[in-house]
């Protein structure tokens, strides 16, 4: 298992991440190293300039106050306290002639030579003789008033020595540059990709379990991953209820086709075994009909609803007047009304004209009428108006019925959903649900207040436009 994790590292997205972090780091650690080393060398050999110069300037000044024999007398003390670092010195006429030559023990004849002797030296400047990668001598050189020619320098070993201890230095603490950047790469790396791991065992264990109740654990800190993972938890949740509704639909679906199949199939047993007069034969025939277009009611409703939450229910938008509509639905319902001692009032108002698919909307009106009734216990009442206002038509259904429970309002617009009070009613649970379906494709809402045992108001809202005129 191990060997399998270990061979497995090189293509997870934290071991690359993390060598790609290292590497980045290791050649930004590299470029800052040399960066010093050049800035290092540089310094130093400014530095070794500006004591030849003054050198040169200190030896002069000797020589013009006493002459050589001062100079040679000057050099040697100077010399015998530095004796680490000694200054080659030359002073030599404008003929070439030379009158004094202090050699330090690290310069040698050969250095000398290559020096030449001065005679094309130019007023002030400086000479540089390369005597191995390592080694270098700096030469400045300068021509007095009388001609003479002065020369001092030094050269780089000390200035070697200490860039060969950077150097050694750099080669120590490169190797836990390396360690630190992949090790502390694949640790940052390891820490930012916890949330997507999460994320990963989140969908892995609702594959694996088919449990829709998982979640991922919110991280405290403020950012993408962060967003990522509430956006995953909100996504999880609205699944999970969308999977909750499809399996209540499927439940009430089979609890409303069992009931007419199991009466179809019953009709037609008797109809094979009754071998009575045409007229028996006939009724049994119509049963079957009866309890088939119920079946063919709750396919073609759930077609409609689902064809309306697509954005594909095909509206013929008129202009109509709404009160008209309602109207149709109150006379549609006068005598089941009258059958359960329900009374029912209206109140319209004026100019209440929307551009809405009569039909459609007739429907709309006849279900909620239809549910008002139905939950509204005998001698009862229920009222219901248009009017306009605040550039909609609003339209209110009350009714003085059992009213809705406050756990179940944000359910009662559910496909096939029924209240527990409604489960022995008749009715498919698809009514409301396709009043919200249809109110919406006209760009409309609807809402509903109940109080339980005093009754519910469901009020519908459409965009408001003028009658043509």
């Amino acid at each position: 298992m191990f060997w399998k994790r270990v061979k497995e590292l090189p293509r997870t997205l934290t071991f690359r991440v993390g060598v790609w972090y290292a590497s980045i780091f290791l050649i930004s650690a590299v470029l800052l190293l040399w960066l010093v080393y050049f800035l290092l060398g540089a310094a130093i050999n400014r530095k070794d300039r500006d004591m030849i110069e003054a050198r040169l300037r200190e030896y002069v000044s000797v020589y013009q106050h006493g002459g050589i024999p001062t100079l040679r007398d000057w050099t040697g003390r100077v010399n015998k306290a530095r004796a680490q670092r000694m200054f080659f010195v030359r002073v030599a006429k404008s003929d070439g002639t030379v009158e004094l030559v202090v050699m330090p023990e690290d310069w040698s004849e050969h250095d000398l030579d290559m020096l030449g002797d001065g005679t094309r030296v130019l007023p002030k400047g400086w000479t540089r003789i390369v005597r191995d990668p390592e080694m270098d001598l700096t030469v400045a050189s300068t021509i007095l008033q009388d001609g003479t020619i002065f020369q001092v320098g030094r050269s780089s070993e000390s200035r070697s020595i200490l860039l060969a201890k950077f150097r050694q230095v750099f080669l120590v603490i490169i190797v836990p540059v390396i360690v630190l950047g992949l090790s502390g790469g694949i640790i940052l790396t390891n820490r930012m990709m916890r949330p997507v791991r999460n994320v990963i065992a989140a969908a892995m264990a609702i594959i694996s379990t088919g449990r829709m109740d998982v979640r991922v654990p919110v991280r405290a800190a403020d950012d993408e991953l962060r967003d990522l993972a509430v956006l995953f938890n909100r996504m999880l949740e609205c699944n999970e209820e969308l999977f909750r509704a499809l399996r209540d639909s499927l439940d009430n679906v089979a609890h409303d086709l069992r009931t007419p199949l199991a009466r179809l199939r019953a009709t037609l047993e008797d109809a094979l075994q009754d071998q009575k007069k045409q007229e028996t034969v006939q009724e049994y025939i119509g049963q079957a009909l009866e309890e088939t277009d119920r079946v063919q009611t709750i396919i073609d409703t759930l077609m409609e609803v689902a064809r309306a939450e697509a954005g594909l229910m095909k509206l013929r938008i008129a202009q109509t007047d709404i009160c008209a509509l309602i109207k149709d639905a109150v006379e549609l319902y006068a005598h089941v009304a009258e059958d359960k001692n329900v009374s029912v009032a209206t109140q319209f108002s004026n100019g209440c004209s929307a551009a809405v698919d009569a039909v459609r909307m007739r429907q709309v009106f006849a279900n909620l009428l239809d549910n008002a009734i139905r939950h509204t216990l005998s001698a009862g009442q229920v009222s219901i108006s248009a009017s306009p206002r605040d550039g909609e038509i609003e339209v209110k259904v009350r009714d003085t019925g059992v009213g809705i429970n406050e756990t179940e309002l944000p359910r009662i617009w559910e496909r096939l959903y029924r209240g527990d009070k409604s489960r022995s009613e008749h009715g498919l649970g698809l009514g409301l649900n396709l009043v919200k379906a249809i109110v919406e494709a006209h760009r409309g809402r609807v809402e509903v207040s109940s109080v339980p045992c005093t009754g519910s108001e469901f009020r519908v809202y459409l965009p408001f436009s003028k009658a043509v005129t």
